[in-house]
């Protein structure tokens, strides 16, 4: 396991960057629908983060509680320069800024499910998988573009 918990702990970093860049998302845009979808993708997140907490707190390790600091440097350049838009485009910004790092997430979570050796492991991931799968559609099609 120390291996697989140190890959869950790089996805929960991961995972926490982007549910931070969820609220900071969520205070600013401005349409209702996006806000309800962009709550409801943020909560998928945290359930993703607990989940991959309690299998390496399950397995005798310590979890990862927060993100990096890369992360928080993404997170505060893209509200930079996001809110430096015109108002009217900063809803479309932030999608498209969330679809990206949903589909470095997605991509993480895919290369590790298919070439980690420890089937517990793969399991999980292709558990957490199909979770991410909903706002991987979501994020996707609101942004107009298509991934894997």
């Amino acid at each position: 396991m120390p291996q697989a918990a140190h890959l869950f702990n790089a996805l929960i970093r991961r995972g926490i960057d982007d549910r931070a860049l969820y609220q900071r998302a969520l205070a600013q845009v401005r349409e209702p629908g996006l806000r309800a979808l962009l709550s409801e993708n943020a909560q998928a997140l945290d359930q993703l983060i607990d989940d991959l907490q309690a299998h390496v707190r399950a397995r005798h390790k310590v979890p990862a509680s927060h993100g990096t600091l890369m992360g928080a440097l993404r997170g505060a350049m893209a509200d930079a320069t996001i809110s430096r838009s015109d108002q009217g485009h900063r809803d479309t910004a932030w999608v498209r800024c969330l679809a990206r790092c949903e589909c470095a997430l997605w991509d993480r979570f895919e290369f590790h499910a298919q070439r980690t050796p420890d089937n517990d492991t793969a399991q999980v991931l292709r558990r957490q998988l199909n979770r991410l799968h909903r706002i991987h559609l979501d994020m996707h099609c609101l942004a107009g573009t298509t991934h894997g």
